[in-house]
């Protein structure tokens, strides 16, 4: 069957409704079912049937015309997300009905007045600085975990990385700035310029997600996170370079040996021995940093387009 043009609602035969609206399809559900009430409340086998039945007649095929009973009762249900309107003409005709009522009730519904759902307000000053000195202490955990198992990892952007998803890119460069300038009181001073790289990873993930829509589908918010880690590596490196040998990481000592075997050239073997130990823990950082936001309150996620986790 060619699908038609709602005539006079500029909607497709298949369509969805509004985002934050009241669904205008329960409206047409409710004229159908005092349709079918008035037809004397035929079973939706009966209305499978009889649509079946009139397919045969129009030349459809026995098979291509046969309707299960489930495909009536679902487009008789309340809360439906998407409507075949051209299968509503259907069950309206064989109750009695016409198509021109079903376009009717869906003009109606989309052009009557419906309560917009209330924009969610972000998050108070007191939640934002609870946030962030969780999202700091998270920083310093993490690094204090991975000098003590001696990880090939960092782990000391995930509080940053939360911060800036949940807060916004700038008060996520300040949680990583902050994270790098109290590391210094463990790792010494050669933790302070190592903050572009935490501030530079918070505005790609605050700006990723909040403005360029990052968060939207796993698929886009893991690329987001692989550029995050290149563009961390890009910074890191040469601060390692431009340090002292001995000033490495332990997570980078460890990788750097295995790649120094072969490639001849310090540089070469910092930059990608940084990448791939970036890499890894960026990904971590950014997925820990999304299952958390997740579970914070809708506040902290107010204005962002966000991905369903199942």
């Amino acid at each position: 069957m060619l699908r038609r043009e709602l005539r006079g609602s500029g909607l497709p035969a298949e369509a969805e409704p509004i985002a934050g609206e009241v669904n205008p399809w329960d409206t047409v559900v409710e004229h159908l079912q005092e349709l079918r009430r008035a037809a004397g409340s035929p079973s939706y086998v009966t209305i499978a049937e009889r649509i079946a039945a009139r397919r045969v007649e129009a030349g459809w095929s026995p098979h291509a015309a046969r309707v299960a009973k489930s495909t009536v009762y679902d487009a008789l249900r309340p809360g439906r997300a998407r409507v075949n309107v051209d299968f509503l003409h259907e069950i309206a005709e064989v109750l009695g009905g016409t198509g021109d009522q079903v376009d009717a009730w869906v003009a109606a519904s989309r052009t009557s007045t419906v309560a917009p759902a209330p924009p969610v307000a972000g998050p108070s000053l007191r939640q934002a600085v609870i946030l962030a000195l969780a999202c700091l202490a998270l920083n310093l955990a993490g690094r204090a975990f991975v000098d003590f198992f001696s990880l090939p990892l960092y782990l000391d952007m995930v509080g940053t990385a939360i911060a800036a998803i949940a807060l916004g890119p700038w008060r996520g460069a300040l949680v990583g700035g902050a994270t790098n300038l109290l590391g210094a009181l463990g790792s010494g001073l050669i933790s302070v310029p190592f903050g572009l790289v935490n501030i530079g990873g918070a505005l790609l993930w605050g700006y990723g997600v909040r403005r360029a829509g990052m968060a939207r589908t796993l698929p886009r918010f893991f690329a987001l996170n692989l550029v995050v880690a290149v563009v961390c590596s890009m910074i890191a490196v040469p601060i390692i370079v431009l340090s002292l040998r001995r000033d490495l990481r332990v997570g980078d000592d460890v990788v750097t040996q295995l790649i120094g075997d072969t490639v001849d050239t310090f540089l070469l073997a910092v930059g990608f021995s940084n990448l791939l130990t970036s890499t890894g823990d960026k990904v971590i950082s950014g997925f820990v940093a999304l299952v958390v936001v997740t579970a914070l309150p809708a506040a902290f996620r107010a204005g962002v387009r966000w991905v369903r986790i199942p």
